[in-house]
């Protein structure tokens, strides 16, 4: 059934125009209003967008299954949404990686899915909003949004992906307020200190007793002397009336353990480490961070696309949202070249499956074959018995049949 006509049997003849839609998308907050204190912290938009992108990097596709398992793609107007053009102003991986980044600021995203006339899927949008209150209406679940004035919408009509879920979606606030705060102070006073740390780093010390005003006084003259003659090779003079001691405190009261510290549990609140963000860190680390904190969260959106895009005839005949995470998973051209090597022997793929995966043309019939390793050879009934040689004979001192099954 088209959104259209979900959407009136909800306001009446109250159509959802395009012009509807774009002012839905200009009534909530942008990204930066999200979470703006956090978002502001350097480190912390690099981790959010270094997991985005990662998010937004994973094919989804529109696939339907048989009842052998068997799944094939399926060229209609939601895989070209998913893998062509998701909306007017975005493309997949663009789309992917701001919900992302939204769903990770703020723990909840909201996406409308765009339906014409005939039932077809047109776009996805994600909607601006972070506050939402839940009601009933004819015994359906329907969502309002404050900040959109015009529009609630059936739950069901909207895709809701959300971090650290709750009864009723995602936690609406952040536990990272007091981490913030530290970063903020830290790196507030960091930059005053660069400009100019207005703190004494010495004491000037006269040999003649003197109060207030005359020491003061002193002082004063103390600067035009020695401005006066400081020349262009730096040095300066002073008379032998005066002592300079040196208090020898740092010009910077920077805890960078602490500083370090925190950044670390921001990076591990948002799913990765100083390692993943260097790119140093090992495989079995990268492996880690793709099954900990990309896979969930590809699992859900695998979840609501497919729940909330399809009907239950649909579901029922295996029509899903399915992504493609080999090459996220497999990421060096070491880590590939073992995978598909292992993937050729374990007769799993062929070699010109492996070749359409690579993009490159089909080869010669023979690929199409399925190779096998011969410790998985398949052997007649009968028994065996491994001479030194290495040779193999059967009951009747035989050499044993080694033929290969396909």
């Amino acid at each position: 059934m088209g959104f259209l006509k979900r959407i009136t049997s909800l306001f009446g003849s109250d159509k959802v125009t395009a012009t509807r839609i774009i002012n839905l998308l200009n009534s909530g907050s942008s990204i930066i209003a999200t979470s703006r204190d956090l978002y502001n912290i350097p480190e912390v938009r690099t981790a959010i967008n270094f997991v985005a992108e990662k998010i937004g990097s994973v094919p989804f596709n529109h696939v339907r299954a048989d009842y052998d398992g068997n799944s094939q793609l399926v060229n209609d107007s939601v895989n070209y949404v998913l893998t062509v053009r998701t909306n007017p102003y975005q493309g997949p991986q663009v789309f992917f990686t701001y919900a992302a980044t939204r769903l990770l600021l703020a723990n909840n995203i909201f996406i409308l899915p765009d339906w014409g006339d005939n039932g077809q899927l047109k776009a996805l949008y994600v909607l601006p909003f972070t506050q939402y209150e839940f009601s009933q209406q004819d015994g359906r679940l329907v969502i309002t949004f404050p900040y959109s004035q015009t529009h609630s919408f059936y739950y069901d009509d909207i895709i809701h992906l959300q971090r650290f879920p709750a009864q009723k979606g995602g936690t609406q606030k952040q536990a990272t307020d007091n981490y913030v705060s530290i970063v903020n102070t830290l790196q507030a006073q960091a930059v005053k200190d660069s400009e100019n740390s207005q703190r004494i780093a010495a004491l000037l010390q006269v040999k003649t007793p003197l109060k207030g005003p005359d020491m003061l006084k002193k002082l004063n003259e103390f600067k035009d002397l020695f401005l006066t003659a400081e020349n262009t090779t730096g040095f300066g003079m002073i008379g032998g009336e005066y002592d300079i001691h040196d208090l020898n405190l740092k010009t910077s009261p920077l805890n960078k353990d602490v500083l370090e510290s925190i950044i670390s549990y921001l990076y591990n609140y948002f799913g990765v480490s100083k390692e993943i963000i260097a790119n140093t860190a090992n495989e079995l680390q990268y492996e880690q961070f793709i099954d900990n904190t990309i896979r969930p969260i590809i699992y859900q959106i695998e979840e609501e696309l497919t729940y909330k895009l399809f009907s239950y005839t649909e579901i029922a005949h295996y029509n899903k949202v399915a992504a493609d995470m080999i090459e996220l998973e497999i990421s060096t051209l070491q880590a590939k070249t073992s995978f598909f090597k292992e993937m050729i022997f374990a007769g799993v793929m062929s070699r010109n499956e492996i070749r359409k995966r690579l993009y490159m043309n089909k080869g010669p019939a023979i690929l199409d074959e399925y190779m096998e390793s011969k410790n998985f050879t398949a052997l007649t009934a009968g028994n065996y018995v491994v001479e030194a040689g290495g040779g193999e004979t059967n009951t009747d001192g035989q050499p044993a049949e080694t033929d290969t099954e396909i």
